[in-house]
């Protein structure tokens, strides 16, 4: 038996671990193991710097081999496997493994204001900031979309309704 497998992106603080866990709420009677992909980055010593900041926000930070791994014996124990992070979608292979995806968007506003009050690593200048933004443009987004993705905003209440139709919608084919 194969279970639901859930991709969810995002740029940092876009609130993927949020949504993550709102959705496992949703469904208390469906067994769910969560995949964080913080959880899979690369020894420090491994990842190339950015001027004096290691550059988790490059795809070389991250293990998506070991993800793979992971997600692949997740799907045929639970019932739905929820894998989230700012480069979750980047790997194709992975990518392939989704059943469905949910792409949180938010303005770099938004993202400049919630990084800033988040207090783990410190205070971080600007200009790491718009290299954290510009690295999300161009690894963490898309690249192809289609009916398996809902986009939802990050500054707004999710609907429980939404994402069950999304999620758990049954496509029916026509017959021949």
């Amino acid at each position: 038996m194969k279970g639901l497998s859930i991709g969810i992106g995002g740029v940092s603080r876009a609130g993927k671990t949020r949504l993550s866990n709102y959705i496992k709420s949703l469904y208390p009677n469906k067994s769910t193991f969560l995949i964080e992909m913080d959880d899979f980055v690369k020894d420090e010593a491994d990842i190339p710097k950015v001027k004096d900041y290691t550059n988790w926000e490059h795809p070389i930070s991250v293990d998506f081999e070991r993800i793979k791994a992971v997600l692949e014996e997740a799907i045929c124990q639970y019932d739905i496997v929820i894998t989230e992070g700012i480069l979750i979608f980047y790997s194709e292979e992975l990518n392939q493994l989704f059943d469905k995806r949910v792409f949180i968007n938010v303005p770099k506003t938004v993202f400049y204001k919630r990084r800033k009050e988040e207090t783990r690593w410190g205070a971080e200048p600007d200009w790491y900031l718009d290299y954290v933004w510009e690295s999300y443009l161009k690894y963490g987004k898309l690249k192809d979309t289609d009916n398996n993705t809902l986009y939802i905003h990050g500054t707004e209440d999710w609907s429980p309704m939404l994402l069950d139709e999304h999620l758990f919608k049954v496509e029916l084919v026509p017959s021949a």
